[in-house]
């Protein structure tokens, strides 16, 4: 069950202000949904990755009337510009996030939790995977470590 973010860091925004300059710097144009979409992710930074569904929850309950399909079509336009990534944790379940601040995700197996760790404090195990694999790796890949979150270490010790 995907969703449920940690961050470990909070860069500074200010919301729709933000969200206008996140979009002319990709040369976008500043449209009402992607304004909307991308104001809701910033709002929600502590919250973390939201998945479309929770997207459009978050737009309706804050008085925006948006579809679903609305939503679909700005997050794959927003993805396809990189002003977002998508995160699929398993087949069923993709969340998506600011790119505005390199980071890899840490995943809890048991409940899904996503914490976001600084691309720097991986920078070294990124550099090894390049010289270990034969694979052109760039230095915004997208590591994703598994483990247990510390909510779920805590009701598994004794």
């Amino acid at each position: 069950m995907a969703g449920v973010t940690h961050h470990t860091h909070s860069p500074t925004t200010t919301g729709e202000p933000y969200a206008r300059r996140l979009l002319r710097s990709h040369g976008l144009r500043c449209t009402a949904p992607r304004l909307a979409v991308l104001t809701t992710l910033d709002r929600s930074r502590g919250h973390g990755h939201l998945t479309v569904a929770q997207i459009q929850q978050r737009l309706t309950d804050a008085g925006h009337e948006v579809d679903l399909t609305t939503v679909y079509r700005t997050v794959s336009t927003l993805a396809d510009a990189q002003v977002l990534h998508a995160l699929v944790i398993d087949e069923r379940v993709t969340s998506y996030g600011l790119t505005d601040t390199p980071h890899h995700h840490a995943v809890c197996t048991r409940c899904g939790a996503i914490d976001e760790v600084p691309a720097e404090l991986l920078s070294v195990a990124l550099d090894q995977a390049r010289l270990g694999s034969r694979f052109a790796l760039p230095e915004i890949a997208g590591l994703t470590l598994h483990g247990l979150c510390p909510a779920c270490q805590a009701t598994t010790e004794p």
